[in-house]
């Protein structure tokens, strides 16, 4: 690979000037399987940072698709050239495009690569993070509802509980779904996750630290009054069965009535984040 090959996209993604890096690619096609940062990233990360839609079309629009036979010719037209396919392509992190994709709140792009290839949702990264938990961790809720109606298969168990690999992030401090929520201020995924599996109140990360705990232990958060319904949401979910109303009630209070989380968490807990 010719070191310089990447310079010219690159610089060119970094002036917003898409449509040269796009450009480059319709030339160079097997250079976006090539990290052009030294994060690892391609360009279909980078795409990706733009918060538009269109980069990460046209550079989708290069790579077969399923108007050309469904998700097994991608597979086998990258199998043929001995490379990987580049929507699976990881950085330096682990990440592919949707977690990039979750982490900067592209709602466009997230939808484009799920109905391009679900199974993305699947894969975790260095952390242990799938992109539903970077998603809850980092961006909107509208997101995280999208990956859930859209990707039930891939995320949710028969018995409606969260698979494992969404649940916690085993690979860095076992942090649950629902705490990552939490200490991102995403009040209205955090209730979102436990309307769907309320069994996530009961994880520990590895402090032994849970959900309840973690919002407890986080003061500055109620100034904005937002997390008034989590916790409301949280305390229902610990208290046994045989003290809770038929509608879903603790001490004459509605149940599951979120309020949207505001700001975005740039850490992780316990590590600066790379972001």
């Amino acid at each position: 690979m010719d070191p310089l090959s990447n310079i010219k996209p690159y610089g060119a993604a970094m002036i917003g000037d898409w449509k040269s890096m796009i450009d480059h690619y319709h030339l160079h096609f097997s250079d976006l399987l090539n990290p052009v940062t030294s994060s690892q990233d391609t360009a279909l990360h980078i795409a990706v940072c733009s918060q538009k839609e269109q980069p990460l079309k046209a550079l989708l629009a290069l790579l077969p698709s399923e108007d050309d036979g469904t998700e097994e010719l991608e597979n086998t037209f990258f199998e043929n050239i001995s490379q990987p396919n580049p929507l699976k392509r990881e950085n330096k992190y682990g990440n592919t495009v949707l977690h990039e994709a979750t982490i900067y709140g592209n709602f466009e792009a997230v939808k484009l690569l799920v109905e391009r290839y679900p199974d993305l949702v699947t894969i975790a990264n260095v952390y242990g993070e799938t992109p539903l938990f970077t998603a809850a961790e980092f961006a909107d809720p509208e997101i995280v509802k999208f990956l859930l109606v859209s990707l039930s298969k891939e995320i949710v168990e028969e018995h409606g509980r969260l698979k494992s690999i969404h649940r916690q992030r085993p690979s860095f401090d076992n942090l649950s779904i629902l705490s990552a929520a939490i200490l991102g201020q995403h009040y209205e995924t955090a209730v979102m996750l436990l309307e769907l599996d309320e069994s996530l109140h009961k994880l520990e990360d590895n402090k032994g630290a849970t959900a309840l705990q973690i919002l407890a232990n986080s003061p500055s958060a109620f100034k904005s009054g937002y997390p008034i319904n989590i916790y409301e949401t949280l305390l229902y979910c610990c208290t046994p069965s045989y003290y809770r109303s038929p509608q879903g009630k603790i001490a004459g209070r509605n149940f599951g009535a979120g309020k949207a989380g505001v700001g975005r968490s740039g850490e992780r807990s316990g590590e600066e984040s790379p972001y």
